[in-house]
């Protein structure tokens, strides 16, 4: 379970990852512009649902005016740009976001030469590692890895190990992502030594048997893997069917919300995090961090984009803060 179940205020969380350009619509029509990233969407929702916490943001970024504007806009919803940084001659990857019918979402990437894949050769980056120390927890996910060179991911995982040794909480979420890897036995290669740091571990099963070239591995197995690896609390997001919560002496499935119209699955996973680990910020047990998770991931799904408009999920927020009052 988690440290206490006192609430714990002023948590100091940062979060490392890649925020790119989103461009939605049908190609050659009119598409709108936003931004969006995987672990950038936590922190959104992370920072929506934690009023008297404001969490930092690690990633690189250029000096173009689309960088300028993403940081600004990131400011308003309540996030730290001051470990974000700046690389002159790179520029924010981009992405282009098609959604069918039934709210399943396609991807197209430009993000090779993105100012993020450079984050950890940085020449600030060690400065970053020193700042990353006092923190309470670090959330990244196997795309912060996976869009880095060798050398950056080894680096990255030095950070780690250096700022674990200072009491930090680690968590990750795999995401992982084949397209971004040369190999699922490489990808295998460098999560398992990510996770073998991590604390927490928020995971998909799809995400697992594709990474471990299995079907329906069942969610107790899943974790079981993961606890080997040295991770104290694994949850595995199940989908509509909820959550599964497991720790080396327990587990349970808090189930999901019932949805009557999925719109958009996009930041689904993100979402959940998001408000996993803000109940973790509280001191809240395992099952009832899920719960939240669950009651996010069902209201995002309902609207387009991966971080719908704060004001629908304002009775998500209020709920949450006096559950833990009580």
């Amino acid at each position: 379970m988690v440290k206490n179940s006192q609430p714990t205020p002023h948590k100091k969380i940062a979060i490392i990852g890649e925020c790119m350009i989103e461009l939605s619509g049908k190609p050659f029509e009119t598409q709108s512009q936003h931004f969006g990233g995987d672990t950038l969407n936590t922190a959104v929702y992370l920072s929506r649902l934690s009023h008297d916490l404001t969490p930092f943001y690690v990633t690189a970024l250029g000096s173009d005016s689309y960088s300028q504007q993403m940081q600004a806009m990131w400011q308003q919803e309540g996030i730290d740009t001051s470990l974000v940084l700046t690389t002159e001659d790179k520029l924010p990857g981009l992405y282009a976001i098609q959604i069918d019918d039934f709210g399943e979402r396609s991807f197209h990437y430009w993000r090779n030469d993105s100012a993020a894949r450079y984050l950890c050769e940085h020449s600030g980056f060690f400065a970053v590692v020193e700042q990353l120390k006092s923190m309470d927890l670090i959330y990244l996910s196997g795309i912060s890895l996976a869009i880095l060179s060798d050398e950056g991911k080894a680096i990255l995982l030095e950070a780690l190990r250096k700022v674990k040794q200072c009491g930090v909480t680690i968590a990750v979420d795999s995401n992982y992502r084949p397209r971004l890897w040369e190999s699922a036995s490489i990808a295998k290669q460098w999560l398992d030594q990510l996770y073998q740091l991590s604390d927490i571990a928020l995971v998909t099963g799809d995400d697992e048997d594709l990474l471990l070239g299995q079907s329906n591995t069942p969610s107790v197995q899943i974790a079981e893997r993961l606890h080997k690896l040295g991770i104290a609390q694994v949850v595995v997001k199940l989908g509509a069917d909820g959550a599964m919560w497991s720790t080396h002496t327990g587990h349970g499935v808090v189930a999901g919300n019932g949805v009557e119209q999925v719109v958009d699955t996009t930041a689904a996973g993100d979402s959940f995090n998001g408000a996993y680990l803000a109940a973790w910020c509280r001191g809240m047990e395992m099952a009832e961090s899920c719960y939240w998770g669950n009651q996010l991931a069902a209201q995002v799904i309902q609207f387009k984009g991966a971080i719908i408009p704060a004001k629908e999920i304002n009775h998500i927020t209020t709920a949450m803060s006096e559950e833990n009052e009580n």
